[in-house]
């Protein structure tokens, strides 16, 4: 299930949550937030729960869109089981570069890992 965080519910659930949280910045009236809300069902359906997908609309959440000083949406942020943003991405990209920036806070990598390990430095 996709949650849905709110500058009232958002403390708590950072506080209280031991996973890696993915979670998309948008607004109902964005039509490219639109389209990728689709994408965040089959992320959660893909991760089991161990990745945290979450939406938050920021028309009605300005404290979140401030704290991430979110000027355009849709905007993406991938958060590490210790709290600390590994990943942002700005608007509606191909469907695998979020499961990359879901992948990279759950498997905790980085492109530069991967590029030593596919080429052996």
């Amino acid at each position: 299930m996709v949650i849905e965080l709110t500058d009232g519910t958002y403390p708590d659930f950072i506080q209280q949550t031991q996973k890696p949280i993915f979670i998309e910045f948008y607004t109902p009236m964005c039509g490219a937030c639109q389209q990728v809300m689709p994408i965040l069902t089959e992320m959660d359906i893909h991760y089991k729960g161990d990745v945290v997908i979450s939406k938050c609309d920021i028309s009605k959440n300005p404290r979140l869109a401030k704290k991430y000083r979110i000027q355009s949406v849709p905007f993406f942020v991938a958060i590490n089981k210790d709290k600390k943003i590994k990943d942002v991405e700005l608007g509606a990209l191909d469907p695998m570069r979020y499961f990359d920036m879901a992948d990279r806070v759950l498997y905790n990598y980085s492109w530069w890992d991967l590029f030593k390990k596919k080429f052996s430095f």
